[in-house]
């Protein structure tokens, strides 16, 4: 099998599960991210491990699902808000362990520093999507309406980027980090999104088209910084993917890299448009 086909298959097969997860209910939705969540964050740690950092992988990653199933239940009114919190003994425990390292005397700002900024880059993101999928005012029912156009939004920006970028870009988006990338690709990925808002408002009942071509439009800006800054992780070690997950198409924080930046984004636009 070719290299097109087996990016084809995995692509197709990856989108399917990502759908089919988040529309089915929240348990399989839960599921599965609770999963992207945590091996996301250990490619990322494992990609800190090439610069001779040493972050706590395990705490981190354990940090990371307590995060996530705690915002599931607390989005889901099982919990109130204050469980929130227990991120703190969480973080603090970073500073303890890092104690009883036998090179705890090497570099231990670093490696605390390392393990806390993945919870934040990664693992709060993917929590927050809890309360895009809880959404206040309709009494704890999930609705996955909101989550999944992200997604299509992302896909579509990459789609419009791409294929415009690649016929008629000539203007280098940011050639220091991306040598590939055009403003000519920018705007096609951007046309595409809002093309995507525009179908997906007569289908969304409860959703116009405004508002979704709003969170279409941040997606795209903040999914591009997304993409500039994990190819900058990438380019200081001279790495191509973050990993070998999905055969073709690199590691899952090469397929989330958009997202993470955008979630945080879009959940700020819709604290104020709800």
């Amino acid at each position: 099998m070719n290299d097109l086909k087996v990016r084809t298959l995995w692509g197709t097969m990856f989108v399917a599960v990502l759908i089919g997860a988040t529309w089915i209910s929240p348990y399989t939705f839960s599921l599965l991210f609770v999963f992207i969540s945590s091996f996301t964050l250990k490619e990322f740690y494992d990609l800190l491990a090439q610069s001779g950092a040493a972050p706590h992988q395990k705490l981190g990653i354990f940090a990371g699902i307590v995060l996530f199933l705690v915002s599931f239940f607390v989005a889901r009114g099982a919990l109130s808000e204050a469980w929130l919190l227990t991120l703190i003994p969480l973080m603090l425990s970073l500073f303890v362990a890092e104690l009883y390292r036998n090179k705890s005397m090497e570099m231990p700002f670093r490696n605390i520093a390392y393990t806390a900024i993945g919870v934040i880059y990664i693992s709060v993101p993917f929590a927050l999507l809890n309360f895009f999928v809880f959404p206040k005012g309709m009494g704890y029912t999930y609705e996955p309406k909101i989550l999944l156009s992200l997604l299509f939004f992302v896909w579509a920006n990459d789609s419009g980027a791409y294929l415009i970028g690649s016929q008629f870009g000539k203007h280098r988006l940011f050639e220091r980090i991306s040598p590939k990338k055009s403003w000519e690709g920018f705007f096609g990925g951007l046309a595409a999104a809002i093309i995507v808002a525009a179908i997906l408002a007569q289908f969304w009942d409860q959703y116009s088209f405004f508002p979704l071509a709003i969170i279409a439009a941040i997606t795209v800006v903040a999914g591009t910084f997304g993409d500039l800054i994990e190819s900058m992780f990438k380019r200081s070690l001279g790495v191509k993917d973050s990993g070998s997950f999905m055969p073709g198409h690199g590691g899952l924080l090469d397929r989330f890299d958009s997202i993470l930046t955008a979630i945080p984004m879009v959940y700020f636009i819709l604290v104020f448009l709800r």
